[in-house]
């Protein structure tokens, strides 16, 4: 054993005997949860320690990477992200993050060290609900405060929910710089079992957009320039383009190994921060969905090309059944991003024994084929066929065929049925409009002028709202210190009560809260009320529930002003795939359109007793 090996011991050993363990549950290195998952075995607690810090990707760490010493690139520590030079925020200096396996019931203890230089933050664990441990959601001033530079967080809840799931900071910009990753909680009772031959950690699939500078730059905006995606990231790898004098970087791509004949199940997860989708096809192959923001769906739906948005967790099983070789996993960002023609590269690579000796000197196979000749990479007018797609932006929902599907249009299995949530009258109903108003800079910039906006572009200001409120933060987290509500009326505001400095047709800034009882049926109606058609999608995600989609779609062309009133007076309420709709917990909302969700409201924020 390496004294290395024996410090991270001692280490582990020393930080784990304050963690009280669950019933009989063994505390393990996080790294042990990796493992084959059994019914009726007997759970684990699973512990890790994250770093949080400013890092920098192409970096020294990486030594002569930059110089074409291509094993440098695959030090333990170089990011590459897409080969150019610039700040990030690493966990554990890594971007993605470290992905953490474990099996359903264990219990997850994650010990959050913060080193960014100047700036609090908490992780989101985006999937699971926390209905034991609210407090442990991640989200600054309302389950907890942000975890202060220089101090240490513990984060412990259960691995209730199974699935592919999505860890992310949850504070300022520092998802968009580096601080994401992905959790998988294996379920060995998965209905879906029989579809795949093989679910190996390295399939996983994570996709960021990713820009030259620090998203800081952008905030709230410079007249100059307006932000835009220079890169798209796959596991952290790709290659800058840079369209001026058409050429690439030559940084390693992510690699795919599979052998023929057999079928894997590959876990994606989409971790933009824009507003734009990904489109992602894989050369020759298509991709079988089992599953969709970790609820298990039947499998019947197989596609050329997937759409998802910011949040969105997929998986689909690939059957490796084309002639051995090398093929391209091609992800762009599609949307209104369509105009910056941004796309990037993975490889899906057959194992090949006759030829498998292709390992240039000092790397591996693998590390061999990350580094594909420029000239190979398809250029951008280059499109593979589109095929059967899944979430196609313009294509109706509901009215599924052999080539346009959407999310709610894939079944979940008749077990999972909610027949109350599905059919049942909501107990509340609730209208939200998002809205993103561009603001003069008279108003803006008064004497009295201190809101939060965003600059677009030269003298284009705009500010986000939801039914003419944009969201403040309160100065305290109220889930744990709600004796600090001193006077309801004056720290909350909804449509129907706001302060007494706000107007119905001014916008106003307060904290947005919606009040419901404990185990109503909730339905929600979200709506893009933006004045002008674009190719604007806006991720919604809701925290500690999953949902139902009841309706989705566009205003007709004719409806231009009263949106509300539209789907007010909308007499016939369509309930597509009623039977079994499957549970999300992410979706998007169509510009100039709406999604209708439901769920139960099942899990109350309790304080820490």
């Amino acid at each position: 054993m390496s004294l290395t090996s024996i410090w991270s011991e001692l280490l582990w050993n020393n930080q784990s005997q304050d963690i009280p363990a669950t019933s009989a549950n063994r505390i393990v290195p996080g790294e042990q949860c990796d493992r084959p998952c059994v019914s009726g075995e007997q759970p684990l607690t699973c512990h890790f320690h994250w770093k949080l810090e400013n890092f920098a990707s192409m970096g020294s760490s990486c030594w002569d990477c930059r110089l074409g010493v291509r094993s440098h690139c695959f030090h333990p520590q170089c990011v590459t992200t897409d080969g150019t030079e610039r700040g990030i925020l690493s966990i554990n200096r890594q971007v993605p993050g470290p992905t953490v396996h474990v099996c359903k019931h264990d219990t997850v203890v994650v010990d959050v060290e913060n080193h960014l230089e100047g700036a609090g933050t908490t992780i989101h664990w985006h999937g699971f609900h926390q209905h034991a441990t609210p407090w442990m959601d991640g989200v600054p001033m309302v389950t907890q405060c942000p975890i202060a530079q220089g101090t240490t967080f513990r984060y412990r809840f259960e691995a209730v929910e199974a699935g592919t799931q999505f860890y992310h900071s949850h504070a300022g910009f520092q998802k968009a710089n580096g601080h994401y990753g992905m959790i998988v909680v294996r379920n060995p009772d998965d209905l879906n079992l029989g579809q795949y031959d093989h679910d190996l950690s390295e399939h996983r699939i994570i996709i960021a957009d990713w820009t030259r500078d620090l998203v800081e730059k952008w905030v709230p905006g410079i007249q100059s320039d307006s932000m835009r995606i220079d890169s798209i990231l796959i596991n952290g790898r790709g290659r800058y383009f840079n369209a001026t004098i058409g050429s690439r970087t030559e940084a390693p791509l992510t690699v795919y190994r599979v052998e023929y004949g057999q079928r894997y199940r590959f876990r994606l997860i989409s971790s933009g921060s824009q507003y734009c989708p990904f489109q992602l096809q894989i050369q020759n192959h298509t991709m079988l969905i089992i599953a969709t923001d970790g609820g298990t769906v039947q499998p019947e739906h197989s596609f050329n090309t997937l759409v998802s948005i910011s949040g969105e967790r997929y998986d689909f099983v690939l059957h490796a059944n084309q002639p051995p070789g090398n093929y391209w996993v091609r992800v762009r960002s599609i949307g209104f991003c369509d105009p910056m023609r941004v796309e990037d590269f993975a490889i899906l690579s057959y194992v090949m024994p006759e030829t498998d000796d292709i390992a240039e000197e000092g790397l591996t196979v693998e590390q061999t084929l990350a580094f594909p000749r420029n000239e190979q990479i398809p250029a951008f007018d280059e499109p593979y066929p589109i095929g059967a797609i899944l979430n196609h932006q313009t294509a109706p929902c509901y009215t599924p065929n052999d080539t346009y599907v959407c999310a709610a249009d894939l079944e979940s299995y008749e077990m999972y049925r909610d027949e109350e949530l599905i059919d049942a009258v909501p107990d509340r109903s609730f209208l939200l409009g998002f809205y993103v108003k561009r603001a003069n800079n008279s108003v803006l910039f008064s004497d009295r002028g201190t809101g939060h906006f965003a600059t677009v572009r030269q003298d284009f200001n705009t500010i986000a709202a939801t039914n003419m409120i944009s969201f403040e933060s309160t100065s305290f987290p109220l889930l744990i210190q709600p004796e600090l509500i001193v006077d309801e009326n004056a720290q909350f505001c909804n449509v129907s009560h706001k302060p007494a400095h706000c107007t119905d047709d001014k916008l106003c800034f307060c904290t947005h809260r919606l009040k419901v009882k404990h185990n109503e049926i909730v339905e929600i109606v979200l709506l893009d009320t933006a004045p002008v058609v674009q190719a604007f999608y806006h991720p919604f995600h809701l925290h500690g529930h999953r949902f139902i989609v009841t309706d989705t779609g566009r205003f007709p062309s004719n409806v231009t002003t009263d949106l509300f009133g539209y789907l007010r007076n909308l007499q016939t309420v369509r309930r597509p795939n009623a039977h079994n709709p499957p549970y999300k917990d992410t979706m998007s909302i169509p510009n100039r359109g709406f999604v209708k969700i439901r769920f139960r409201a099942n899990n109350p924020g309790t304080c820490r007793p």
